[in-house]
């Protein structure tokens, strides 16, 4: 069932990039900033999943995905700033992070009065 929802595909596909990108981080952030960005990626396929399996009104659940969402982009933007990504890896990452918040944004919409 998972499989087939889009936004959880290409969180999923940002997750299978980041790990090998965190872990080429500096010791000193891979085990403080690395590990909060992974876990909070998990997190937010955790709240995907748990979103698209509730029956009825999922919006709570999807505005859950969405503090989950907003943490990822600071944790992707700090990592650049420390210099952990390069411009490249930042673009790459960005780039993937606004498809799945157009996704969450027109599933949000699905689900919303």
């Amino acid at each position: 069932m998972l499989e087939y929802l889009k936004v959880f595909q290409k969180s999923f596909d940002f997750l299978l990039w980041l790990k090998p990108t965190v872990q080429r981080f500096a010791k000193v952030h891979k085990y403080s900033l690395g590990i909060q960005l992974e876990n909070e990626s998990l997190q937010f396929l955790r709240q995907i999943a748990r979103a698209n399996l509730k029956k009825g009104d999922k919006s709570e659940l999807i505005n859950e995905c969405f503090v989950s969402f907003e943490t990822i982009k600071i944790l992707i933007r700090l990592s650049r700033e420390y210099k952990l990504l390069t411009v490249k890896q930042y673009q790459h990452a960005i780039g993937m992070l606004l498809e799945i918040g157009k996704l969450l944004g027109g599933w949000s919409k699905k689900f919303t009065i």
